[in-house]
């Protein structure tokens, strides 16, 4: 890897040493999409990454921008989201940090949920059927208190 790059990857990424030191490769198309999914303050689809590499990386094609993304999510750095649109969604998903999504069908508003609202849950889960629920990035579908209010005012 270019000596730039490995700049950028202590400069930008915390998680650079910690991929090199697991043994893998940080190519420059894999720290361009991380940098993207990281400096994107919400969900972000595999298109929108690919569209804001190009200016600088014009010949980078999709697939290796799906490709990364599978890396990324092999990793434990990204973690996908299916909104029920029909598109899968990406975010950053720093290391030990859980969190989950509580998504609405009729206005798409989106109300993130610490881990810990799901304990209640998983220890029915583990008590009734002995199963531990093993889950980092969830998203619930439903109709969030504004739009439930509206459809009963009607």
């Amino acid at each position: 890897m270019p000596a730039i790059w490995e700049e950028k990857a202590v400069q930008y990424l915390e998680e650079a040493a910690l991929l090199r030191q697991q043994g893998h490769r940080l190519t420059p198309q894999r720290l361009q999409v991380l940098q993207v999914i990281k400096a994107h303050s919400q969900h972000i689809t595999a298109e929108e990454i690919h569209a804001a590499i190009v200016p600088q990386q014009p010949f980078i094609d999709i697939a290796t921008v799906y490709r990364t993304l599978q890396w990324l999510q092999t990793v434990g750095l990204v973690a996908p989201i299916s909104t029920g649109e029909g598109k899968l969604y990406y975010e950053y998903h720093a290391p030990g940090e859980h969190h989950h999504h509580l998504i609405c069908q009729q206005c798409s508003q989106h109300i993130q949920i610490p881990d810990a609202d799901l304990a209640g849950l998983k220890q029915a889960l583990r008590d009734r059927y002995g199963f531990t629920l093993q889950i980092d990035h969830l998203a619930l579908l439903g109709r969030c208190g504004g739009c439930a209010a509206e459809d009963e005012g009607e």
